[in-house]
């Protein structure tokens, strides 16, 4: 298995991301995670969370777990603070619930928007008589970890448009934090994935252990779980024993597009060239048949070399044959030679006579 070549113009502007292997003793919690990795994959998605959303002045930013009296009001919820007075988010996964909502210093309310089609207003208290409905009764303590809240869902009835009204209920979400300590490793784990998936299209599980400091099989699983945390796109190939990161960069984007349109310009002059010159196509073809091009000379002299270089007859007597054969040519040659010779001192000799007569 070989690794994809790092890729071209990755983070233009800045410097290589910096992969860090495990020591001895993170070598050992790593494994230890391993044993849940649905877990180890939770924990590595709230910390991913938190680190790019907890700000010090965006108070609601954060992962909360969630107690409520009745359903649905139970889990993880994921909420990012944007701005002043506007919170967004998710519950658990954004494909099962989205949330959206308003804030202000101390007070707030969310609308948690189910899969399903339920709806639940949290922070929002309701009057059943006078079926008012007051909004930003969520309150946030002194301290900032917990969020104290009543809640009103409403569960769509199947296969109508109709709803059920489930009111009166109490819920509370909790800040999760996380120990320093084995945030760190954490963070480590997280910022290797993503420095491999920068600098890489794809990478053999003996690649990742190697940069990890881990074996295959830990690796493997690790990169299982640093996938499913969300911090990086991409997927396991189990039968070719690789990472792919489905996550294509701009950079390399603009490469292969050059790449593509320089074959094309290389294409198209070649093909302009055999339209107006069909004969090279012949010799490009002849060219590859005898394997290389040669000058008349270099043929001639090939030629000599394998009429010199024929082998001999099948017998003796052939042999000697083809000898006085090729002697009474060879004389024949030498008379006719000869006889060229005396004319040409003939002809020499009546033209010095003539001008001696004039």
């Amino acid at each position: 298995m070989v690794d994809s070549a790092p890729v071209p113009g990755s983070r233009a502007g800045s410097a290589i991301p910096r992969i860090s292997g495990l020591n001895a003793e993170e070598r050992k919690s790593v494994e230890r995670l391993l044993k849940s990795p649905n877990q180890l994959a939770q924990t590595l998605q709230e910390v991913a969370f938190t680190n790019k959303w907890c700000k010090k002045d965006k108070p609601y930013s954060g992962v909360w777990l969630a107690r409520g009296t009745g359903y649905p009001i139970v889990g993880r919820f994921f909420i990012k603070q944007i701005g002043l007075d506007k919170v967004e988010g998710f519950v658990e996964q954004e494909s099962r619930a989205k949330i959206f909502g308003k804030c202000n210093k101390d007070w707030f309310d969310l609308n948690v928007q189910w899969s399903n089609g339920d709806l639940t207003h949290v922070g929002v208290a309701y009057n059943p008589e006078s079926k008012d409905a007051k909004q930003l009764q969520g309150r946030m303590n002194p301290i900032r970890t917990s969020l104290k809240f009543p809640y009103v869902h409403y569960r769509l009835i199947p296969g109508t448009s109709e709803y059920d009204e489930d009111f009166g209920n109490k819920g509370s979400l909790n800040k999760y934090v996380i120990d320093a300590k084995a945030k760190d490793l954490y963070d480590k784990l997280l910022n290797n994935i993503y420095a491999v998936s920068e600098l890489y299209e794809c990478i053999s599980f003996k690649r990742l252990a190697d940069l990890f400091s881990m074996d295959v099989k830990s690796a493997e699983s690790l990169a299982q779980c640093l996938l499913k945390c969300g911090q990086v796109t991409g997927a396991v190939d189990q039968e070719d024993q690789m990472v792919i990161f489905q996550k294509q960069k701009e950079a390399l984007k603009k490469f292969n597009a050059q790449v593509r349109e320089i074959c094309v310009l290389v294409q198209g002059a070649y093909d302009a060239i055999l339209k107006e010159h069909p004969s090279r196509k012949k010799r490009s073809k002849k060219y590859k048949k005898s394997g290389g091009s040669s000058s008349k000379r270099e043929k001639a002299a090939a030629a000599a070399a394998g009429t010199n270089n024929a082998g001999p007859g099948p017998t003796e007597k052939n042999r000697g044959g083809n000898s006085s054969s090729n002697g009474a040519t060879s004389n024949a040659k030498n008379g006719c030679n000869a006889s060229n010779v005396d004319d040409n001192k003939g002809k020499n000799n009546a033209k010095k006579e003539m001008m001696e007569t004039e």
